[in-house]
Order: C-alpha cells, then structure tokens, then sequence
C-alpha cells in the first residue's frame, strides 16, 4: 500500500497563498470600509441629538410665558413713547423739568387702550399674567430730548 495521493484532495488542502492574501486584504478593505460607515452614522446620530437638544432648550427659553409678556410690554412703551406721546410733548413742555422725576406714571391698561385700542390684541395675553392697574411704566427722557432718547422704569405686578 504504498502513497497515493488524491490529487483533487491536496488541492483542496494547499492554497495558493498570493489567494490567500488577496482574500485577506478584500476582508480587512470590506472591515474598514464598515467601520467608517459606522463612525459617520454614529456621529450623525450624535450630533443630530446635540441639534435637537439646542433648539429644544432654544423654544423654550423663546416661549417661556415671562420672556412673552415683559418683550410684549416693552414694544408696547416704545410704541407709545416714540409714536404716541412724545408727538403730543415734544412742543409744549420743557423736557428738562422730567429727566430727573419722568413722567406719571402709565399703566398697562392706560398702555393697552392707547391711541384707539391699538395694542388691543395683546390684552388677553398681559391680562392673564398681569394686573392691568398694578403693572405700570415710568418714562424718564434723556438729553438731547429725541424721540428715542428716554429711559423706563418697569414695575410688573405679574404672576408667571
């Protein structure tokens, strides 16, 4: 009995090994190629979390019921200082005689009802958080008297 040797058998048990590195290779190119397609989904997914924390935290803070009612009221003294009562001052009363006490003070409703109701569709909103009577403004001007040269002091009677 001596050795024969199956032909097809060691052709199966002796690789080529140039096959063999090439095979490898394609391995670790398809491993790598994997790999970064992982590290961008994950980094994706990292800052995509990050962005919606952000406006999450941004729409809120933008919403808060306080930020809404004091940035409503200060637009509204603007709007009644600069297009409103300074137009009706400006020419009759020394300005100087004001810098240091202001003016009456102004409430929120008188600042509501101004000028034929002109801010009347932000009454249910102030009037829920705040006390129209309550909450009122002090308009100091300020040298040189322009139309936006004036100051204000705020006092809210507001619950939020």
């Amino acid at each position: 009995m001596g050795t024969v040797k199956n032909k097809k058998s060691s052709k199966i048990h002796t690789k080529n090994p140039v096959t063999r590195l090439k095979r490898n290779l394609k391995k670790k190119e398809h491993d790598r190629k994997v790999f970064l397609i992982l590290k961008r989904v994950v980094l994706a997914v990292i800052v995509l979390a990050m962005l919606a924390v952000v406006l999450a935290l941004l729409f809120i803070n933008f919403t808060k019921p306080e930020k809404v009612v004091t940035e409503k009221i200060e637009a509204t003294v603007a709007d009644y200082y600069e297009n409103y009562f300074y137009d009706r001052i400006k020419d009759y009363s020394n300005l100087d005689n004001y810098v240091e006490n202001g003016f009456s003070k102004v409430t929120l409703r008188q600042l509501l009802l101004f000028d034929s109701e002109r801010h009347a569709d932000a009454s249910s909103l102030l009037n829920e958080y705040c006390d129209s009577e309550a909450t009122y403004v002090r308009i100091y001007p300020e040298a040189p008297f322009g139309r936006t040269d004036y100051h204000v002091d705020y006092h809210y009677a507001c619950t939020f």
